[in-house]
């Protein structure tokens, strides 16, 4: 018996759920997939419902089938695993802003983590900062804003004084994180590059 592996389900959310349906959707699901199939950490953003799928590799046709006929077409069905090689900050960097920017959250915190455990000094806070904002907005998609507001909270300090971090506009990022916890409502943001000619090129 081949040992259950875990996967990253994404289906097209062509419905218009919200965070607040995440209990409704998970309870939807697992009622379709049944006992043998577990799903975990379901989150709802605007383009996508995604969650983790754990099933053995020869039995994902059914859920596979399943989802698609009873919810919605599949954007993305892999393997959680780490990488096997290694990549450049810039190419790490640019992926990880811009699954943050596609609100693929969980992803872009991944991602990220990849540079952040061998950078040092203040590089190695302000991307520690970057994947604590794209924590808080999972549990953004979770329907937990107050979570989310208290990692923001963490965040903040994190991303420093610098205005422009290998491209991006800092700067605005930490003035739309302060405004939102001076709101007390999360709300979807983007992480914008400061200058067009400043953005890593693609490696």
């Amino acid at each position: 018996m081949e040992k259950s592996m875990r996967y990253l389900v994404r289906l097209a959310n062509n419905k218009g759920y919200l965070p607040k349906d995440v209990k409704m959707m998970q309870e939807t699901i697992r009622e379709l997939l049944g006992s043998e199939d577990k799903i975990g950490n379901l989150r709802i953003s605007s383009s996508a419902i995604e969650f983790d799928l754990f099933a053995e590799p020869p039995d994902l046709k059914r859920p596979k089938a399943l989802l698609e006929t009873m919810i919605s077409p599949l954007l993305t069905l892999r393997s959680i695993d780490s990488r096997a090689t290694p990549r450049r900050v810039h190419e790490s960097l640019r992926e990880g802003i811009d699954l943050f920017n596609q609100e693929r959250f969980w992803e872009a915190h991944e991602v990220l983590e990849e540079i952040w455990h061998p950078a040092t000094g203040v590089d190695r806070d302000l991307i520690q900062g970057l994947i604590l904002t794209a924590a808080a907005f999972v549990h953004y998609q979770k329907n937990e804003n107050t979570v989310c507001l208290s990692i923001l909270a963490r965040a903040l300090p994190k991303l420093g004084t610098i205005n422009n971090f290998k491209g991006l506009d800092t700067k605005r990022l930490r003035a739309v994180i302060e405004q939102i916890i001076k709101d007390h409502m999360p709300r979807l943001i983007r992480i914008e590059w400061a200058k067009a000619k400043n953005a890593p090129e693609s490696l």
